[in-house]
């Protein structure tokens, strides 16, 4: 009997020890979990950081960090020398066109265009700088293309040309300020006996870039053979260039305007022609052009205002016109 009894007790306390044993490990592997998800959150919540938890969003919120005081190895100079730097805008012009640009006795370059820059750039509190640029650098053409822009201004190297007219093809290239010339009159050049109203089977003479292209001869109504085979177009570089060509034979004609060749043609037997002048369709007045990602027009604009709204862009235009009227006429617009 007795050993009986001993038996039931060790399997009662066999029993008993297994229950305990397996009420703490039910006990210590949740918190034990618990533990890891709580370790592993603070692994990786960054340093000086406090995750806040609001409805379905979750922010971070960075602790402040002490200012970096000035040192020699954390001061930018270049960077206070920019902030207060004053923007410089370059303009280029031509190097040889009737009174707007031309070189004085003294070898200076002179020309209403540099009166009138000066003069806009001041009202309009900016700084700006000129360059003599070939016109090809501006706008280009070739025989039987449309125009494209020329690579100094679609490249940036400055950011306006002086004195080009806006035409259908240069508007969807560039952006043009408010005119400041009057439409300027086109001829076409040749010697004595040209018969202007008929062109039909002429080698013409264009200069590139220049609004006096094959559109605008395709839109004189009144002369016949307007339509020019692009065989029979030949490019200019230059002005003198284009003389050149009519005087060797090169070309029949060249077809340009009055203020580029007025005073090439001195002391030759070239003419213009025909008597009264002619305007080629779809262009405009002269201006600044500049590309449409330029802010130059709108401070040209605010200063040309100024300086019509003042009078004294008609005094300046009178003046030009004593000062510079033995290279050609300049035709302002009336203000």
């Amino acid at each position: 009997m007795s050993d009986a009894r001993s038996d039931s007790n060790v399997n009662h306390a066999t029993k008993t020890t297994q229950a305990t044993t397996t009420i703490t490990i039910a006990i210590c592997v949740p918190i034990a979990i618990v533990a890891l998800i709580i370790s592993a959150v603070a692994i990786s919540k960054p340093i000086g950081s406090d995750i806040t938890v609001q409805g379905e969003t979750t922010g971070t919120q960075q602790t402040p960090q002490p200012e970096v005081a000035y040192s020699p190895s954390t001061y930018d100079a270049s960077r206070c020398q920019v902030s207060n730097r004053k923007r410089i805008y370059t303009l280029a012009i031509g190097f040889d066109i009737g009174p707007y640009e031309y070189s004085d006795d003294s070898g200076f370059q002179v020309g209403f265009g540099r009166d009138l820059i000066d003069a806009v750039c001041q009202e309009a509190g900016i700084d700006c700088r000129i360059v003599r640029e070939p016109t090809t650098n501006c706008m280009f053409s070739e025989r039987g293309q449309p125009h494209r822009g020329g690579i100094g201004l679609m490249e940036g190297w400055y950011d306006a040309c002086t004195g080009w007219l806006t035409t259908r093809q240069r508007k969807q290239i560039f952006a043009f300020s408010k005119p400041f010339l009057k439409p300027i009159e086109v001829y076409f050049y040749a010697f004595p006996g040209f018969n202007p109203f008929n062109i039909t089977g002429k080698k013409i003479g264009l200069i590139s870039g220049l609004f006096t292209n094959e559109a605008c001869l395709a839109g004189l109504d009144q002369v016949a053979g307007r339509d020019v085979p692009h065989s029979n177009v030949f490019h200019a570089q230059t002005v003198d260039e284009l003389v050149a060509m009519i005087q060797n034979g090169t070309v029949d004609v060249g077809f340009s305007a009055r203020t580029a060749l007025a005073t090439k043609i001195n002391g030759t037997n070239i003419q213009h022609f025909p008597s009264d002048p002619m305007f080629c369709k779809n262009a405009g007045q002269p201006g600044m052009m500049t590309r449409k990602d330029n802010d130059f027009n709108s401070k040209w604009n605010e200063g040309f205002e100024k300086l019509v709204s003042s009078g004294r862009f008609k005094r300046l235009c009178d003046e030009a016109r004593i000062k510079h009227g033995h290279r050609g006429e300049i035709e302002c617009v009336d203000a």
